[in-house]
């Protein structure tokens, strides 16, 4: 029956901090502060594997031209073909986003020497010739494939580059309440198991206090006061630790 009480008490708790703010959390900090009773203060961790289930990456294709009209018909052909090999990698059209076009003039630097000086101007090169897109696709193992399938088109003579995916995870927050019931149980058990030990028994719940989300790629030990997020591994574990502070009877 105490342990039922003790678990919905975290529970209650925590809510109240996390809708009441920082402000309710020191007020109540504060009035244990001015307590005398002894107390023990233990730490709950939980993890849970996750894959993600949304990817993006960007790509640029690229040609020059020596003149504007021209280059422009280049670009729309390379388009037509990049085009065509996403949709036989599987990617629609609902799935790409279009980012930009650019023109840029490019120079080159011309270097003379006459009666024992050298001198350095700049000339018209060749126009280049820039479009940039994004594709974000819920089908994760789709992106992996398309990033290394795109440069295939190297071999068709076509300027191109593609980013490396991120890997997201779309909804976390469906994971966190989860997550905060097993690290409240696991810090709870971990106090009985001490406090028997001192021979005291546990009192009432006084703190709890969530700690921060951490995203990290499987087995690893990554971590930060902000928050770590992988956005390089498809499969991902979520982490959280819970402090909880008892008063000790």
């Amino acid at each position: 029956m105490k342990k039922i009480t003790v678990v919905a008490a975290v529970s209650i708790i925590l809510a109240v901090a996390i809708v009441g703010g920082a402000f309710c959390l020191s007020r109540f900090m504060l009035k244990i502060e001015k307590t005398t009773e002894k107390n023990i203060t233990v730490k709950g961790v939980a993890t849970r594997e996750i894959t993600s289930d949304i990817a993006s990456f960007t790509c640029r294709i690229s040609c020059n031209h020596l003149d504007i009209a021209g280059g422009y018909q280049e670009l729309e052909r390379i388009t037509a073909i990049f085009n065509k090999k996403l949709a036989e990698l599987g990617v629609t059209s609902n799935e790409v986003e279009d980012i930009s076009i650019s023109c840029d003039r490019m120079e080159k630097s011309i270097t003379a020497t006459e009666n024992n000086r050298t001198t350095t101007r700049s000339v018209f090169s060749h126009y280049r010739f820039n479009r940039s897109c994004r594709i974000v696709t819920r089908d994760v193992q789709k992106a992996a494939l398309a990033v290394v399938q795109l440069y295939a088109l190297s071999g068709q003579k076509i300027d191109i580059f593609v980013s490396n995916p991120v890997y997201m995870i779309s909804d976390p927050e469906q994971y966190k309440l989860e997550l905060v019931d097993r690290a409240s149980q696991a810090a709870y058990k971990r106090a009985q198991v001490v406090a028997e030990t001192a021979g005291s028994k546990l009192g009432k719940l006084r703190v709890a206090r969530q700690g921060v989300i951490q995203i990290t790629r499987v087995g690893s030990n990554d971590s930060s006061d902000y928050g770590t997020y992988d956005t390089e591994s498809i499969k991902k574990e979520m982490r959280m630790v819970v402090t909880l502070d008892f008063a000790l009877e």
